[in-house]
């Protein structure tokens, strides 16, 4: 069976620089940095995810799981509208999977795939708010712009949006669902993991229906509203599993 490569996000590889801790960090966390820790701090979201897909940039993982080899997800920044008070900025995300060898029953799974998608965000208060996107097979609209958190501490949970996916005669053929958690990294940082859950139906009312494939996407992410993807987890209801960590 042939596994696309799924382009649910837009992901870059942001560097990282240091932030001021929240009130509370113990001595042990102040002078370990790097220590494992519950951070106090809350992490605006939205503003990072802005930064996050406001410059071309690339990221390149290490696969292992049913197969192994190397997953890229690349963005080139494209457009942007001129406008006051709401703009378009336009991306295109390119993801490419290098996957040798795969085990069974997934031996027949091609060894290189490759998607560019083109993703339109809606810009209030100079914020990136995901809209829709297209890429050379299937469109994807938002029922509802993207809604990241702009005040996030770390065990906090929620929905980002809900996405339904046609094809380019406009009827749907599938759905997505965008949510997050909030986990723990160190007292001055947190792992932002978002969430994509696939659904293979023409309804609406996707919820009635399996899902088909999770993906979960970890980012890193300081208090100077940085963020860069640091793994890349991927469960299909057949089993085919991919699991990515930045090189």
């Amino acid at each position: 069976m042939k596994h696309e490569v799924l382009t649910s996000v837009l992901v870059l590889a942001l560097s990282l620089t240091a932030c001021g801790g929240g009130a509370g960090n113990d001595d042990w966390a102040s002078s370990d940095p790097s220590a494992r820790a519950i951070s106090a701090s809350s992490f605006d979201i939205q503003a990072a995810w802005t930064a996050l897909n406001n410059a071309p940039n690339s990221s390149q993982l290490t696969v292992s799981g049913s197969c192994s080899g190397t997953y890229i997800l690349s963005n080139t920044m494209t457009g942007q509208s001129s406008g006051t008070d709401v703009q378009n900025v336009v991306t295109v995300n390119r993801a490419y999977g290098a996957y040798v060898p795969c085990v069974s029953p997934f031996e027949n799974q091609s060894s290189i795939e490759k998607t560019d998608t083109y993703y339109f965000y809606a810009v209030n208060n100079q914020q990136y708010q995901n809209n829709y996107a297209y890429d050379g097979t299937y469109v994807y609209f938002w029922r509802a712009n993207a809604a990241f958190p702009s005040s996030a501490k770390v065990g906090d949970t929620g929905r980002i949006g809900i996405i339904d996916k046609t094809n380019y005669g406009y009827a749907q053929v599938g759905v997505q669902e965008w949510s997050y958690t909030v986990e723990e990294d160190t007292a001055y940082s947190a792992i932002f993991n978002l969430v994509v859950k696939h659904y293979a139906t023409t309804s609406a009312n996707y919820q009635s229906t399996a899902v088909s494939s999770t993906e979960q996407f970890r980012y890193l992410v300081s208090g100077s509203n940085q963020m860069r993807l640091i793994q890349y987890d991927r469960l299909d209801a057949d089993g085919f599993t991919i699991y990515g960590r930045l090189n």
